[in-house]
């Protein structure tokens, strides 16, 4: 089992709440010999090199979840989603409710269909959190308010090469940013901020503030990514592949790649021979639109992964091993040819 990846996944952190996984990775980075910085958000970085050009290469530590809003007088919770959830996906899957005194275990339930109505989806609001409470008063002694964050039970397995788990998106970027740290010396110019970022998953707020911190002249996240390659999908809308290598952003909702900064990456996967695919994702985004509203040129490398945003997520060692030898090679060799 690989002990980083298994603490990275199973370890709660959904949007607003990414303490626990911030440790974690605090912990490690201090293992390397590294003093990161803790900004006022909750973001955390380390600086390789000195002075400009200066590039950020980030991924986000928070995963998708939910806050209780309401607990009804039967002891029921009832949730806000922080981050895009289907609530199909969720109902009779485990969570864990975060607060003062401990964790609490609970599970998803909703209205039974034939009173929502057979055909009708649930929606968020459909939605409870049942944690055998039998009243309000006993939720409450067992720690649970309005306020505390849920997210989905940890879950992390890896056998064959293939990873499941919750929160792939993004413990897959940062886990891959932590290998590719590993005994790295500072770039022979300028400096490379590995960042960590909050609250991705609710705006890109973390990467937001971090880009007007330190106004990078190019910036780089590093993704779990959707790999849709399933039934059902015609190739043509195939976001990514699990099994062809990361995934190169070209465009998204949130940015159009730097041509520059695109075609290096490109040229470092070759000249390694690391697999590779071209991502198009008009749907979706990730922190490098925050950066580049703050000027910087920016793309993304991120590992296909299938069901991101759901209780389990799958994707292949392979896809993950490629991605932290090219983001290796973009630490080492960070600066685009003028």
């Amino acid at each position: 089992m690989d002990e980083l990846l298994s603490q990275l996944v199973n370890t709660p952190g959904p949007s607003g709440y990414e303490d626990r996984v911030r440790a974690v990775i605090v912990e490690k980075l201090e293992d390397m010999g590294f003093e990161p910085v803790v900004d006022s958000l909750g973001n955390v970085y380390v600086v390789l090199g000195e002075g400009r050009p200066l590039m950020v290469v980030a991924a986000h530590m928070d995963e998708v979840g939910f806050v209780v809003r309401h607990i009804d007088e039967r002891g029921f919770l009832r949730v806000a989603a922080l981050g895009g959830i289907s609530p199909d996906t969720v109902l009779s899957k485990e969570v864990v409710v975060l607060t003062e005194k401990g964790d609490v275990l609970g599970v998803f339930g909703a209205q039974p269909p034939h009173i929502r109505g057979q055909a009708q989806p649930p929606s968020i609001e459909d939605l409870f959190i049942d944690v055998g409470a039998s009243s309000r008063e006993e939720a409450l002694a067992m720690g649970v308010e309005v306020g505390s964050p849920a997210t989905f039970l940890g879950n992390y397995r890896e056998r064959d090469g293939r990873i499941v788990g919750k929160a792939l998106d993004d413990r897959l970027g940062c886990y891959v940013l932590l290998r590719a740290l590993e005994g790295l010396s500072a770039p022979g110019e300028g400096s490379v901020a590995v960042a960590f970022t909050v609250q991705e998953e609710v705006g890109l707020r973390g990467a937001a503030a971090l880009a007007h911190e330190l106004e990078p002249n190019y910036a780089v996240a590093v993704e779990g990514t959707i790999a849709n390659d399933t039934p059902g999908v015609p190739e043509q809308q195939y976001v990514t592949v699990l099994g062809r290598g990361p995934a190169l952003r070209v465009m998204d909702r949130s940015i159009v790649a730097s041509r520059r900064l695109l075609l290096h990456v490109r040229r470092l996967a070759e000249e390694a021979s690391i697999p590779y695919q071209l991502q198009i994702s008009p749907y979706s985004g990730t922190d490098s639109g925050s950066f580049l509203v703050r000027g910087a040129e920016t793309t993304a490398i991120s590992v296909p992964v299938r069901y991101i945003h759901t209780p389990t997520s799958l994707a292949l060692r392979s896809d993950v091993e490629a991605a932290v030898r090219l983001v290796r090679a973009l630490l080492e060799r960070p600066w685009p040819e003028e």
